[in-house]
Formats: C-alpha cells, sequence, structure tokens
C-alpha cells in the first residue's frame, strides 16, 4: 500500500472540512448577527442581545458582533455586561476611536468620569485620525471635571484633526470662556458660528461671553438670534442670556411702610409733621423701596451707596419748579440708615430732616430724588435706567 498517498490525501480531506468548517462558521455568524440587528431594529433587545452573543461565539474574532451586543446589554440596563463587551472589541481592534467613545460614555452615564477620561485618552492616541474621541475627550474635562485648560488642548487638537468642524471651535470657545478669556471665546466662537449657524448653544455661548465683555448690545443681538430659531432650545436660551444681562432695578415704594409723603409737593415742613413747630428740630422719616432682584445686604445697607437730593429736571421734574428757595432744607438730608428685608427685596432707607432756624422751612417732597448706587447678591450693579425714585415721577427712572 502507498502510504505516502493515504497520507496526503487524508491531509487534504482534513484541510477541506477545516475550510468547509471555517466557512459554516462565518456564516453561521453573519447569519446570526444580521438576526440581531433586525431584532434590535424592531426593539426585541433580548433577542438581539442573544443572537449577537451567538455570532460572537461563532466568529470570537467579529468585533460588529461585540459592539452591537453591548449596544443590546445597554437597552436592558446592563452596563457592566456592555462595558465587557466593547473591551473584548477593543483588545480585536484597538484601532476603533468610534467604540473608545462608546465605552467611555457608559463610565460618563455612571459618573465614573475619571474611567471615561481614560479610555478617551486612549482612543484618541489609538485612532489620532478620528477627531471624535479628542473631541469627546474635551468635552468631559470642560463640562465633569472642571479642566477647562485641558480641555482648551483637546479642542485645539481637534481642530488640526478637522478644521472645518464648527463643533471644535464651540468647544474650544466654551473653555476659553471658562478660563476668562472672553475676547478669545469671541474669537473662536464666530467662527464655530459661521460653520454652525444655526447652532444655539453657540449663539448662547456667544452671548455669554459678550456679556462678560460688558457688550450688552452685542448680547442682545445673540438674544434675538437665538428666538428667530423658533425652537424651544433656542427660547429657553434666549432667556437665559436674558436674565445673564438683566441688572437690579428699583421698581417701586411699599408707601404704607413708609413714614415720608413724596405726594405733597412743595410744602412747609410744618405739613409734614407738628414737631417741626420747634425751631432747628429734625424728625427721623423712613422710604421703603421695592427691588427686582435679591440684594447684596452689606451694598443695600451700605448708606454711602443712597443719595437724597434735589431733581434736575426731564422725567424727575425740576426742584422747587427752579426756585430754590432760601427755606428749603433738603441739601441737609442725607440716609442715616439702611435696613433690608430679603424676603420682600425691599429696603428701608431712614434720614432725617431739620428745621432751620426760624421755624419756616420748606421741602419738595414731590422732587427730592433717592438714589441707589450698588449690587445685587450676584455682583450686577444697578440698572441706570431704575436707580432713582421719586414722587414726581411716581417711578424708578
Amino acid at each position: 500500500m502507498n502510504w505516502d498517498y493515504l497520507s496526503s490525501s487524508t491531509e487534504k480531506l482534513f484541510s477541506a472540512l477545516s475550510i468547509n468548517q471555517t466557512t459554516y462558521r462565518d456564516s453561521a455568524a453573519n447569519n446570526a448577527l444580521s438576526a440581531g440587528l433586525t431584532q434590535y431594529q424592531n426593539g426585541n433587545y433580548k433577542a438581539a442581545a442573544a443572537s449577537f452573543r451567538l455570532a460572537t461565539a461563532y466568529d470570537t474574532d467579529n468585533i460588529n458582533a461585540y459592539n452591537y451586543l453591548a449596544k443590546a446589554d445597554l437597552k436592558l440596563g446592563k452596563s457592566t455586561e456592555a462595558i465587557k463587551a466593547y473591551k473584548i472589541s477593543l483588545e480585536i481592534d484597538s484601532s476603533q476611536g468610534d467604540t473608545y467613545v462608546d465605552l467611555a460614555s457608559i463610565y460618563i452615564d455612571n459618573k465614573n468620569y475619571t474611567e471615561a477620561e481614560k479610555v478617551l485618552k486612549k482612543g484618541s492616541k489609538s485612532d489620532p485620525t478620528n477627531s471624535l474621541p479628542i473631541y469627546t475627550l474635551g468635552l468631559l474635562q470642560l463640562n465633569n471635571l472642571n479642566k477647562p485648560k485641558e480641555a482648551e488642548e483637546s479642542f485645539r487638537k481637534t481642530i488640526r484633526i478637522a478644521p472645518n468642524d464648527g463643533n471644535a471651535y464651540y468647544g474650544l470657545g466654551a473653555a476659553l470662556n471658562k478660563q476668562g478669556d472672553y475676547s478669545g471665546a469671541v474669537t473662536q466662537l464666530n467662527k464655530a458660528l459661521s460653520l454652525k449657524r444655526n447652532s444655539a448653544a453657540t449663539m448662547y455661548e456667544l452671548g455669554n461671553a459678550y456679556a462678560s465683555l460688558g457688550k450688552t448690545d452685542s448680547t442682545k443681538d445673540m438674544i434675538k438670534k437665538l428666538k428667530a430659531l423658533g425652537t424651544s432650545e433656542g427660547s429657553n436660551l434666549a432667556g437665559d442670556l436674558q436674565v445673564l444681562i438683566n441688572q437690579p432695578k428699583i421698581i417701586g415704594i411699599n408707601q404704607k411702610q413708609s413714614t415720608f409723603n413724596t405726594s405733597m409737593g412743595i410744602v412747609s415742613l410744618l405739613a409734614l409733621d407738628p414737631s417741626f413747630v420747634t425751631p432747628s428740630s429734625s424728625v427721623r422719616f423712613s422710604m421703603t423701596f421695592k427691588f427686582d432682584s435679591e440684594m447684596d445686604i452689606d451694598s443695600v445697607t451700605n448708606i454711602a451707596n443712597w443719595k437724597v437730593g434735589r431733581s434736575s429736571g426731564a422725567i424727575a421734574g425740576l426742584y422747587d419748579n427752579g426756585l430754590y428757595r432760601a427755606t428749603d432744607r433738603s441739601s441737609a438730608v442725607m440716609a442715616t440708615k439702611v435696613t433690608y428685608n430679603p424676603t420682600t427685596k425691599e429696603a428701608t432707607v431712614y434720614f432725617p430732616i431739620s428745621q432751620n432756624s426760624d421755624g419756616n422751612g420748606t421741602i419738595d417732597t414731590s422732587r427730592l430724588t433717592f438714589t441707589f448706587k450698588g449690587t445685587d447678591a450676584n455682583g450686577k450693579k444697578i440698572d441706570s435706567s431704575a436707580d432713582q425714585y421719586n414722587g414726581f415721577a411716581k417711578k424708578a427712572f
């Protein structure tokens, strides 16, 4: 018997069987993967996971099967199993930038930001031409890890990879904003907006930068553009920007809590209080002012921030019709004490008025003007269009 011939035939037979077996396993893996995809699209995630798992059994190097298995596990609330599937996929092929992002997203959802950062750093190195891992790393550093400087570097790397990606310029602008480089932020965010003209997030961030630079008109332009988008997101962000630039205002007085009557006009001091019958006497009065914002207690109760004086015309009226008679006692009026109620947002200013030595003093109660130059609880300065009040105007101005 020719043993060489028999040996050769046997090797060919086993080789053929091996090829057929490999072909069968590949086909079975593809069929299971295809079935799983259909089940996944139909929302049958449990069956899809079983099919994807079967595909990995037939083809242990099938990265698509592992990746879809992870997605199905996530739909089933099995984040630990999903992490395991993604890790196996990356062991097979470590150049999958998008898969690193998917894996990091699970850690982010679980608030494991440190692990997510490690994964994204590895992903950006393993797939250096893919901008998604390094961009996502920048977002994580900016929004979750409070590392704006590191985020800035990540976004600059993203721009080098994808120079026409508006998202990258947006991220860079946001990182610069957070570092206080508002001028730099404006430059980058305008670039972002030129690439993504209807990006509500970019408009908001740009408006924020303008507000920080004191460019209120430019912020208002962003508010208009956000509203013009006609979306709920745009409307909400426009509202947020409006709050950002709003300054505290005096919105009126609480007359019931005030002892000084601003509606009497030009009168003798005796009309205010009978105690003024005595020459050189003094009576303490009060005015309670309402604010539209919570005020800084130290600022609002600081008497140096309050001024009481004569009006000079326009909406406030001309004090004493411009006569400025010798008997007028307004020049000696000044705040001596201020209290503040944070619950009602009301400040009560106390001030004395003194009778002259002849006992015939007068005052123009309507045009005696009260001015506040302080800040609210957020450090915003009082709006110059509503920092004064008198009885002639009957409103803040």
